[in-house]
Formats: C-alpha cells, sequence, structure tokens
C-alpha cells in the first residue's frame, strides 16, 4: 500500500494534478492504460521496469502515441502481468 501514496505523492508533487491517475488504476486493474486524458485517444501504452528484484519495485512511463504526452511513474511495485517494453522517444512529460 506504501507504493500507492508514493505513486499519488509523485502525480501531485509533478504537477499533473492526478491527470493520469486514472490510467494507472486501469493498468493495475486491466493491465491496459485506457484513453489518453490529454486528447482522449485510445492509442496508449505503458511500460514498467524492475529495479529491485528483491521487492519488485521499480519505475514506469505511461503515455499516448497519438499526442505523445506522457507520464513518468518514479516508484512502483512492479506485478509480473505488467509489460516491460520499449518506450518511444519524443515524448513530453
Amino acid at each position: 500500500m506504501l507504493w500507492v501514496v508514493n505513486i499519488l505523492l509523485d502525480l501531485i508533487i509533478g504537477g499533473q494534478i492526478l491527470k493520469w491517475i486514472e490510467n494507472l488504476k486501469s493498468i493495475i486493474d486491466k493491465n491496459t492504460p485506457g484513453n489518453c486524458p490529454v486528447c482522449n485517444s485510445i492509442n496508449t501504452d505503458y511500460s514498467m521496469h524492475i529495479i529491485d528484484n528483491k521487492t519488485n519495485m521499480g519505475y514506469g512511463v505511461i503515455w499516448c502515441n497519438n499526442c505523445k504526452n506522457a507520464f513518468h511513474i518514479s516508484r512502483i511495485n512492479v506485478s509480473p502481468n505488467m509489460k516491460n517494453t520499449l518506450v518511444p522517444e519524443g515524448l513530453k512529460y
């Protein structure tokens, strides 16, 4: 549960005003990021990367392939079903 608090703090402190919170919930619940909170496109994706194999803690990125807006999650408990894919270049954080 601590990782949820860390994520919420990152979202608030990052100035995103919780814009990407629904996408994060969708990834956790359904393994899909849902619509872009900026342009409403369904062409979104995400990638989670484990840094500490003992705790499965890592970081993630959620992005829109259309408008290129993205959000970086600096601390998250990465579950085995989450994707680890190449993050495209040129994203706007």
